[in-house]
């Protein structure tokens, strides 16, 4: 996480607005007139506290985030805005420590290489005849098309090496294949082949929005395993993620609540039907650490389990060991005892939603969506869940029974920190077992027995076994301690294009040409995301308009010390195996196409919901905007898409020139 990433984390934009401009409630956002051009009559300046963005639909027709609103409106520059930003947010601004060149590097390609990954998949379920199971899958889970775009869905061939193929060709080794766990070896005759095949392809994020893995469903009726993860990697520990957080965790933090589902189609439907604080654990407990990341964005926590998760075999172990008494399978799902104490350690409030019999959040989502909400407002406390459980068919007319229960339910109740919320349950037990609660405080418990902890129950892995390999990494560095890593783009393409911008500042001028010539404007800093990307940009800008030769140093030597922490991440980005000017400008302009055709569609997103959110509340100010939003942007995507083709084209041309030697 960046430090402007961290200060947005703790600023709400809407409280900033608000301090200038007089905002008013619109359905899930806030309008007002517009602060930066003279307006009277239509509020046509919008919030979106769910992407803590803003935007004027009116003569500005600009829009961003904090960042990008308080510059303008208090003609700050970057290293103004960031000050004051900081003070405000609580956050300390301090030189980056010293990070291991080599390793952050190797991490920066692997995530780069996951990246690419990405969309070779997700190009290949979009038009590969072979992916036509994958897609009619998709359409029998009713997922829309802006919900595969959104999560990137892909398809992996039916072959062991089309992959491996694919990237070798593109410049990646097989051990760097290995190392981002695409590729598998095997260990006695030293092959390898791909590890994801004929399978659905599911892009798995950390909370930064960075490919890190991925989670694969056979497309097999009877293919083994159901869901294939990538291994773990210097970047893949899937005790240390949460499906789908980079998306939820806005909608998170406004609705102070976290729902914990078990699936990745669960997060999918839930997010397509418009409950984005949703997230998965991915078949491992839920660890420590994920906790310790949600509670960044709130203190409470509803765990949705699967209804034949958490039935009545519940009540036949001890509850002390809840892990295994609540598997299905042979990964964890439910562990009561390390939650309650989990709870009390993170001062957290969490619960259980029991599900119908035979449902899923996925099922429940599709069919009924509106008992969604009313099911997590029936979620239970842990220890609540855990009795109703323990005692469903109990028979109260057998003591040694009840007996059994009480033995298996106490030990959550004594790890409880709290001594109100302790007694409370200790009252709850008494009275659901139908005794007196002197009786129960007279029980003695048997001893705790000696637990085997397995790799999954816990965020830290096991120390290495004598004569057992490590796992693969990118780079020959020490494992341990596991590094944190550095700043990390939100888009990937834009950290590339100012990489090869700094590295070559006449790509810049080349590129912009090349876009007018399509009938695109050139560049801007507001073509990026990151503030510090903005920033940048702008910086080499000046430069160029200044200097007739632009160098590294140069640049670094006009930057305060957060834009040098970030140039030293794009420098260590892996550098463009093209070296013509040509090649490289016909890749950075497809580069800038798409971001700019994916922004243009997110906007288009958002207009359609707010239209229909003004028709509900018959705003007719707001309808005339958003009506007008809807004649422009589609002509905004047609003219972005016939640039790209023509563009694709050149540059197509071009590389078969370059190959008969022409070029």
């Amino acid at each position: 996480m960046t430090v402007t990433e961290e200060i947005k984390g703790r600023l709400d934009l809407v409280d900033i607005v608000s301090e200038s401009v007089s905002l008013r409630r619109s359905g899930r956002n806030y309008a007002g007139f517009c602060p930066f051009h003279q307006n009277t009559r239509t509020p046509s300046f919008f919030v979106f506290p769910e992407t803590q963005t803003w935007r004027c639909f009116g003569a500005c027709a600009e829009g961003g985030d904090l960042f990008s609103f308080v510059m303008k409106k208090e003609g700050w520059e970057f290293k103004e805005a960031l000050k004051n930003m900081a003070d405000r947010a609580g956050v300390t601004l301090e030189e980056a420590e010293p990070v291991n060149k080599e390793r952050q590097k190797a991490h920066n390609k692997q995530a780069g290489l996951l990246q690419a990954a990405t969309d070779y998949f997700h190009q290949l379920f979009l038009y590969a005849p072979q992916a036509e199971d994958a897609r009619q899958y998709v359409a029998r889970r009713s997922l829309h098309e802006e919900t595969i775009e959104h999560f990137a869905l892909g398809f992996a061939l039916d072959s062991w090496d089309a992959c491996r193929s694919h990237f070798n060709m593109q410049g990646y080794s097989d051990q760097e294949l290995l190392a981002a766990g695409l590729l598998t070896e095997n260990p006695d005759k030293g092959t390898k082949y791909d590890r994801f095949r004929n399978r659905l392809m599911i892009p798995i994020r950390d909370v930064d929005g960075r490919i890190v893995g991925f989670g694969a469903r056979t497309l097999e009726k009877d293919g083994i395993p159901k869901y294939l993860n990538s291994p773990q990697t210097d970047l893949f520990d899937k005790s240390h993620l949460l499906y789908g957080l980079d998306s939820a965790k806005r909608a998170i933090r406004e609705e102070r609540q976290a729902v914990i589902v078990e699936g990745y189609m669960d997060v999918m439907q839930a997010w397509q039907a418009g409950f984005r604080n949703v997230v998965a654990q991915m078949g491992t407990a839920l660890t420590e650490e994920q906790l310790r990341m949600l509670k960044r964005y709130t203190k409470q926590f509803i765990l949705a389990l699967d209804a034949d998760a958490a039935g009545a075999k519940a009540t036949l172990r001890s509850l002390q060991v809840a892990r295994e008494t609540l598997d299905r399978e042979m990964e964890v799902k439910f562990d009561a005892h390390g939650l309650v104490h989990q709870e009390g350690r993170l001062q957290a409030d969490i619960r259980v939603i029991t599900m119908p019999a035979g449902k899923d959040p996925d099922n429940i989502i599709q069919e009924n969506p509106e008992d969604w909400p009313k099911l997590v407002a029936q979620a239970k406390p842990v220890v609540a869940y855990v009795i109703s459980v323990a005692t469903a068919d109990l028979d109260m007319s057998d003591a040694k029974a009840k007996t059994a229960v009480a033995q298996q339910v106490l030990p959550l109740i004594k790890d409880i920190q709290d001594p109100i919320e302790r007694d409370h349950y200790w009252q709850l037990l008494a009275r659901t077992l139908h005794i007196d609660e002197r009786a129960l405080r007279q029980i003695r418990l048997p001893e705790k027995p000696q637990r085997t902890v397995r790799r999954e129950e816990t965020a830290v892995p096991a120390k290495k076994q004598a004569g057992q390999p490590a796992h693969l990494g990118w780079a020959t560095v020490p494992k341990k301690p596991r590094p944190t890593t550095g700043p990390i783009a939100t888009d990937m393409r834009q950290a590339d294009f100012l990489h090869q911008s700094v590295r070559m500042p006449q790509v810049i001028l080349r590129v912009n040409q090349k876009l007018q010539e399509s009938g695109q404007q050139q560049v801007t800093d507001d073509d990026f995301l990151l503030a510090e990307d903005r920033a940048i940009m702008r910086q080499m800008y000046h430069l160029i308009a200044t200097s007739s030769v632009v160098t590294i140093d140069e640049l670094w030597d006009s930057l305060e010390q957060t834009l040098q922490n970030r140039l030293k991440f794009l420098l260590t980005l892996p550098q463009s195996p093209e070296t013509e000017l040509e090649r490289i400008s016909d890749t950075l302009v497809l580069s800038v196409l798409d971001w700019r055709l994916a922004k243009v569609r997110q906007l288009l997103g958002e207009v359609k919901h707010l239209l229909h959110e003004a028709k509900i509340e018959g705003d007719t100010e707001a309808l005339a905007i958003y009506n007008q939003q809807l004649r422009e942007l589609p002509l905004a995507v047609l003219q972005l898409n016939k640039a790209r083709d023509a563009m694709s084209a050149t540059s197509r041309r071009r590389a078969e020139d370059a190959l008969n030697g022409r070029y």
